[in-house]
């Protein structure tokens, strides 16, 4: 096991890894470390705690967008239409399986 010294928010911070493995967790933590520094510098002085949850938030963002390419608010507006497609299908539906109904009695 190897041991890395990573910095966050101007503490540092002992943390293990496997042998090997210590310049990509540096490389990691600094990333981390800059986004935190970002919001710092946007939001002032706020608590270490609320510090990381805002940047592990930003964090998951950047990741749940390199997924699938669509920032979140898109995505909800993606869903809406998604919805709204279904919807229409399921109606267009409906008044087709009505239509052969009335003409079948009729």
């Amino acid at each position: 096991m190897a041991n890395v010294i990573v910095k966050f928010n101007k503490q540092e911070y002992h943390l293990a890894c496997q042998d090997g493995e210590g310049d990509r967790l540096a490389k990691l933590a600094e990333y981390v470390n800059s986004k935190a520094g970002q919001i710092a510098k946007a939001m002032g002085s706020v608590s270490d705690i609320r510090l990381l949850l805002m940047t592990a938030i930003l964090l998951a963002d950047e990741l749940d967008e390199a997924r699938d390419g669509k920032p979140m608010a898109e995505k909800s507006t993606q869903d809406n239409v998604d919805s709204l497609e279904k919807t229409i299908a399921h109606t267009i539906k409906r008044i087709e399986d009505i239509t052969r109904q009335v003409e079948a009695e009729g």
